[in-house]
């Protein structure tokens, strides 16, 4: 009783195998080149608007209807770090770093989100949403 045979691999599956490995590099490259960018920081409270390289290391004092907001961008991750708000939970989000990525803290109207000059995706869905 034989438990394998012999597999002959002819030329149309070297095709279909080279096509599939074409598709699969491709794929990753118009990934990674979307990817790639210069991003940047959007910055929304009460009283305006602030855009800021991602790259440059940076504080800044968002205003809103209870304080002020602190916005810290370093080491190309942008968090908020202070904020007037009772329960904090937009300090405890973390640092952001990828482009659609937000952060907010809703008590104070403050929203920071990134951004990126490399992709004309206006912020689909991602893996976040399921």
């Amino acid at each position: 009783m034989k438990f394998y045979s012999k597999v002959r691999v002819r030329f149309l599956d070297l095709v279909i195998l080279g096509v599939a490995a074409a598709l699969v590099v491709g794929t990753s490259l118009l990934v990674l080149n979307r990817q790639s960018g210069t991003r940047y920081v959007q910055m929304t409270g009460e009283t305006g608007e602030w855009i800021a390289p991602l790259n440059k290391d940076a504080e800044y004092q968002i205003p809103g209807p209870l304080g002020i907001t602190y916005v810290h961008i370093h080491d190309g991750t942008a968090a908020i770090v202070d904020s007037p708000c009772k329960n904090k939970l937009c300090i405890l989000a973390g640092a952001i770093s990828e482009p659609n990525q937000w952060v907010a803290c809703l008590p104070n109207k403050v929203f920071v989100r990134i951004t990126s000059s490399g992709t004309n995706d206006s912020g689909g869905v991602d893996a976040g949403a399921f």
